[in-house]
């Protein structure tokens, strides 16, 4: 698929498809006759995995260590391994801090509606 359908299917722009490429984030997609790049479904699990990562909180540098398990996934990758782990943690730290947020918000909003 060219440039402008893998732009469409999976939300990452030109720009940031040719930056993921340049900072080998991505495999480098196969070029056509005429030059133009030529993606396939690795790319599209490469860029699906990137995006759920980021939201998840992970940076580039972390998804780069992440991307190669996904063709020949290891299991036993420890660096991988912690890194998900520390993730998780500061995903619950951060659940625990909203929680008290929310905790604080809704007793000020009983506070202020007696």
């Amino acid at each position: 698929m060219n440039t402008k359908k893998i732009t469409e299917i999976t939300g990452v722009v030109k720009d940031t498809l040719r930056y993921y490429e340049k900072i080998g984030l991505i495999t480098p997609p196969a070029r056509s006759d005429n030059g133009y790049r030529i993606y396939d479904k690795i790319h599209l699990k490469e860029l699906k995995f990137i995006k759920m990562a980021q939201s998840v909180g992970f940076t580039l540098a972390t998804i780069k260590l992440a991307v190669p398990k996904l063709s020949s996934p290891d299991p036993s990758c420890p660096v991988l391994k912690k890194t998900i782990k520390d993730q998780i943690e500061a995903i619950e730290e951060k659940i625990q801090e909203l929680n008290q947020a929310k905790a604080t918000l809704t007793s000020w909003l009983e506070i202020n509606t007696r």
